[in-house]
C-alpha cells in the first residue's frame, strides 16, 4: 500500500495561466456515493461507480463515498467521523442507500453504468466559470491544503461554498465489516476541512482567491492512501461548479472542448468555432486531428493557434506539454442559405489511442421560416414536430440544445417563428432561456411552446424549480395561469370559431403519437388571451396570446403526444397560420396599455386587518388577481379575481385564509397581478 509522506501533490483543473484569453472550462465532475457496509445493493453499485471513475479518469470525474448510519450503525467509516458523514447525508436529505449525486443533482440510479457515464459527460461538457488549483502537504498528522479559485467567466450571483475533503483512496478488509460482503472501499470520506460547513465566499469574473486550510488528521489514517478533494458548490442551488483532486492524473489524458458547438451565421461570412485542447496528463503527448465535414459544399478549414490550414488539409498533428492549452479552431463559411452543415473534429492521442475525443460543430445559415428548438433530442421527439412543419409547407432548421448548447439572442433573432419543445427538460426553460425568449417576444417574434409539465415546473408551489420569478415570467409571457398538474383527460377539442382550434378533436393516447402524456397541464387564460384547445369546457389545454406584434401559443401538453399524424399536421398549420394573420389592426389578445402603479400595504405591520392599495393607470379595464401567500410559498387566501376599471383601488384583507380561519402571525406576501404586470408586497401580521 502506498504511503503519503511530507510531499506536495499538485492537481490543476485546466491550468489557469495556459491561455491568454479567459473562457469557461470543463467541469471535473463530483460524484457523491451514499452507502453503508450492510446495505443491500451497495456492493454492486459501488463496483459500477469504481468502474466508471476508472474509465473516465480524474480529469473528468472524482468520487466521494459517504457512509450512512443505516442499516449498520457500526459502519466503521461512519463511526470514524460521524459528524462529517452525517452532514453530507443531511445536506441532500438522503433517505436510502445506495444513492448518488452528480454535481449535486439526484441522478442517475445507483449501479446504472450507462446512465452514470451519460450524466458525468453531460456535466463535464457543461463549462464552468471557475477553475481550481489544488495542493496539499502532510507533515506527520499536520495537514495543510492550498486551494486557488479563479473566476474565468461570470460566476452565479450569491454565496459559493468551498468544501475540502480528505479521502481514503482504497481500503481493503480481509473480512467484510458488514453484512453485504463488501471488502474493498474507494474514495471514502475521512474528514472535511476545516469542517462540514465549508468556506463561504463570493468572487467576481477575473478575480482569483487563495485559501490555506490547516488541519490535523487522525494518526490511524496515515496508513492509508490519502488524497484531497476540493469542490465549489452554489449555496442556493447546491450545484457543484467545479471540483479537483490531488490524486495523480493519468500519464495520458486530454480534453478538447468549446464554448459553443452551434451557430446561425450569414451566407458568405466565415464563422470560427474556437476550441481548446488541454493535455490533462503527466506526459507530453502528440495528438492526431482529423476533420470530417458534412456540409453542402461549404468551405471548411482548421486553425492551430495563429496558424490556419488551407481547406484541403484535413489531417494534422499537435504536440502539447502537460497542463498546456492550445487553441484548435474550426472555420466554416456557408455558401447556401437555409441549410445546415456540420464539422467533426476527431482528436486521438498518439501515446494512448484509447484517449480519443470527438467534437461536432453545427452551423445553420439563415433563410428557413421556422427554427425548431429541441431540449432533449435523445427522446426522439423531433420528427413529430419537423414532419408537421414540412406538412404545413414551411421550411425549417433544427437546433438540438443537448448537442449544441443554448442558442444565443442572435441565433433566435434570425427567425421570425420558433417552435420550442421543452419535453424532458427540468425545468422546461432555464433562467437564461426564459430571458432570451422574453427578448425574442419583445422584438415581435412568434413562438409555439410545447411540453407537459412546463407550467408545473415553473408555476407549481410543489415544484423544486418554482419561485415567484418563474411564475411571473410564465404568466406575463404566455397569457396563461397554471391551474392543475394533471388534466386526467386525454381528449382535446378546439372551441368553435377559434382561429387555431376550430374543428380540431384528438386524443393524447394511442395512435401513432409518442404515448408519453401522463401529466398534461391545465391552463387558464388571463388578460386578453384565449383557450384555443380544451380538455373539457373551461379546462384549457392550449392558450393563444398576443403581446404587441408578438404572438404565442402555449401547449399544456407535448405536441408529440397527439395520437394522429393528421391532427398534428392540422394543429401545426393552424398555429402558424394564426401567427401569419395580420388582417386585424389590433391583434386578438394584445396587451392593454393599462399599468399597475403605486401598490402598497397600509397599515404594515397590522392586526387584524390591512388594506392593499394600488392604482391602474391607462385607458382600459384590466383583469386583476390578488393572492396572499405565506413564506413557505403556500397560498392562504385568494383575495380577488376580476376586471377592474382604471383608477385607485383599495381591498381589505382580514387576516383570514380561504376557509375563514385566522392565520398565524408572521410574514406574508401579497401578489398583485394586473394585465401582464405583477407586483409583490411583503406584510407582517403581528399577534
Amino acid at each position: 500500500m502506498k504511503h503519503l509522506g511530507a510531499t506536495v501533490l499538485m492537481a490543476a483543473v485546466f491550468c489557469m495561466t495556459a491561455s491568454a484569453v479567459a473562457h469557461p472550462v470543463p467541469r471535473t465532475v463530483l460524484l457523491e456515493s451514499f452507502t453503508n457496509v450492510s446495505c443491500a445493493g451497495c456492493t454492486a453499485a459501488n463496483l459500477v461507480t469504481k468502474q466508471v471513475v476508472d474509465e473516465l479518469g480524474n480529469n473528468t470525474v472524482v468520487n466521494l463515498q459517504v457512509h450512512l448510519s443505516w442499516p449498520e450503525s457500526a459502519d466503521p467509516f461512519y463511526t470514524a467521523n460521524i459528524e462529517d458523514n452525517f452532514f453530507r447525508t443531511l445536506f441532500y436529505e438522503i433517505a436510502s442507500a445506495p444513492d448518488l449525486r452528480t454535481n449535486g443533482f439526484n441522478l442517475p440510479n445507483p449501479g446504472d453504468h450507462d446512465g452514470m457515464v451519460a450524466a458525468i459527460n453531460e456535466h463535464h461538457d457543461t463549462l464552468s466559470p471557475l477553475s481550481i488549483a489544488l495542493s496539499h502537504q502532510l507533515d506527520g498528522t499536520d495537514l495543510t491544503v492550498e486551494v486557488g479559485v479563479k473566476a474565468v467567466a461570470a460566476p452565479p450571483s450569491g454565496d459559493l461554498v468551498l468544501y475540502v475533503a480528505v479521502v481514503d483512496e482504497a481500503e481493503h478488509y480481509d473480512t467484510p465489516p458488514g453484512d453485504n460482503g463488501e471488502t474493498d472501499f474507494y474514495w471514502t470520506l475521512r474528514d472535511l476541512v476545516p469542517n462540514f460547513n465549508g468556506t463561504t465566499f463570493t468572487i467576481t469574473e477575473g478575480d482569483s482567491l487563495t485559501f490555506s486550510l490547516p488541519s490535523t488528521i487522525a494518526a490511524e489514517w496515515l496508513d492509508t492512501d490519502l488524497h484531497v478533494l476540493a469542490w465549489v458548490q452554489d449555496a442556493g442551488s447546491k450545484e457543484v461548479l467545479q471540483a479537483a483532486t490531488t490524486a495523480p492524473p493519468a500519464a495520458y489524458a486530454a480534453d478538447y472542448y468549446a464554448e459553443r458547438y452551434g451557430k446561425v451565421s450569414p451566407v458568405d461570412v466565415l464563422y470560427r468555432f474556437d476550441g481548446w485542447l488541454v493535455n490533462a496528463g503527466t506526459q507530453t503527448d502528440t495528438y492526431d486531428f482529423q476533420i470530417v465535414a458534412d456540409t453542402p459544399g461549404w468551405e471548411v478549414s482548421a486553425c492551430v493557434g495563429l496558424t490556419c490550414f488551407p481547406p484541403w488539409i484535413t489531417e494534422f498533428t499537435v504536440t502539447v506539454d502537460p497542463g498546456e492549452e492550445v487553441l484548435i479552431a474550426a472555420d466554416v463559411k456557408p455558401l447556401t442559405s437555409a441549410a445546415t452543415g456540420s464539422v467533426t473534429m476527431i482528436c486521438t492521442s498518439q501515446a494512448d489511442p484509447g484517449v480519443q475525443i470527438s467534437r461536432t460543430f453545427v452551423l445553420i445559415s439563415p433563410g428557413a421560416e421556422v427554427l425548431y428548438v429541441d431540449t432533449d433530442a435523445a427522446q426522439g421527439y423531433a420528427p413529430y414536430f419537423t414532419n408537421a412543419l414540412t406538412a404545413a409547407g414551411r421550411t425549417w432548421s433544427a437546433w438540438d440544445i443537448a448537442a449544441l448548447g443554448r442558442p444565443d439572442d442572435a441565433d433566435l433573432g434570425a427567425f421570425t417563428l420558433i417552435v420550442w419543445n421543452t419535453e424532458g427538460a427540468l425545468p422546461g426553460l432555464s433562467d437564461d432561456e426564459r430571458a432570451q425568449l422574453g427578448t425574442y417576444l419583445d422584438s415581435g417574434g412568434d413562438l409555439l411552446l410545447s411540453g407537459q409539465d412546463l407550467a408545473y415546473g415553473l408555476c407549481d408551489l410543489n415544484s423544486p424549480y418554482f419561485n415567484w420569478t418563474t411564475l411571473d415570467w410564465y404568466e406575463h409571457h404566455t397569457g396563461a395561469v397554471y391551474a392543475a398538474d394533471d388534466a386526467q383527460d386525454s381528449s382535446i377539442t378546439g372551441p368553435a370559431g377559434d382561429p387555431v382550434g376550430d374543428g380540431l378533436a384528438f386524443s393524447l393516447a394511442g395512435g401513432d403519437g409518442a404515448g408519453n402524456q401522463d401529466y398534461p397541464d391545465v391552463l387558464t387564460p388571463v388578460n386578453n388571451a384565449r383557450a384555443c384547445l380544451e380538455y373539457s369546457p373551461g379546462q384549457g389545454a392550449a392558450i393563444r396570446f398576443a403581446r404587441g406584434e408578438a404572438r404565442m401559443v402555449t401547449l399544456g401538453f407535448g405536441f408529440e403526444g397527439i395520437g394522429e399524424n393528421a391532427a398534428r399536421n392540422t394543429l401545426m398549420t393552424a398555429v402558424l397560420d394564426w401567427f401569419d394573420d395580420t388582417t386585424v389592426s389590433v391583434p386578438d389578445g394584445a396587451s392593454p396599455p393599462t399599468v399597475l402603479a403605486d401598490a402598497a400595504v397600509y397599515p404594515n405591520p397590522f392586526n387584524p386587518t390591512t388594506d392593499l392599495v394600488f392604482s391602474l393607470v391607462g385607458d382600459n379595464a384590466v383583469d386583476t388577481r390578488i393572492d396572499i401567500y405565506d413564506m413557505l410559498g403556500r397560498r392562504v387566501r385568494h383575495l380577488f379575481a376580476g376586471s377592474l376599471p382604471t383608477g385607485d383601488h383599495r381591498l381589505k384583507w382580514d387576516g383570514r385564509d380561504d376557509e375563514g380561519a385566522a392565520v398565524a402571525g408572521g410574514l406574508y406576501l401579497a401578489i398583485l397581478r394586473a394585465g401582464d404586470m405583477s407586483q409583490t408586497l411583503k406584510m407582517s401580521l403581528v399577534k
